[in-house]
């Protein structure tokens, strides 16, 4: 039986070779696919940007809203209670 380190050696060479090619090219398609996934994904980042700020102005509309109701309920109870110091009073 001959000696076939030699053969055996240029196939395992042959091989790396192939599969640093095809890992290469795998490494290109994830790449491609990341940028396409990025490209789809930014406007939809973007509407729920928006979308929080909405959000957030509607919870500090809200909070003004009520900071107003309360205050005018504490106008509309000072003024009753000066309407009825100036009817005893006549």
């Amino acid at each position: 039986m001959r000696d076939i380190r030699d053969d055996l050696r240029d196939r395992a060479g042959r091989l790396e070779l192939r599969i640093s090619s095809e890992n290469a090219e795998f490494e290109r398609a994830i790449h491609q696919l990341k940028t396409k996934l990025d490209s789809i994904l930014e406007p939809l980042r973007a509407q729920l940007r928006l979308a929080h700020k909405l959000l957030e102005f509607a919870a500090w509309h809200d909070m003004v809203r009520a900071d107003l109701a309360a205050r005018i309920a504490v106008a509309e109870a000072a003024e009753m209670s000066i309407r009825k110091s100036i009817e005893i009073a006549r």
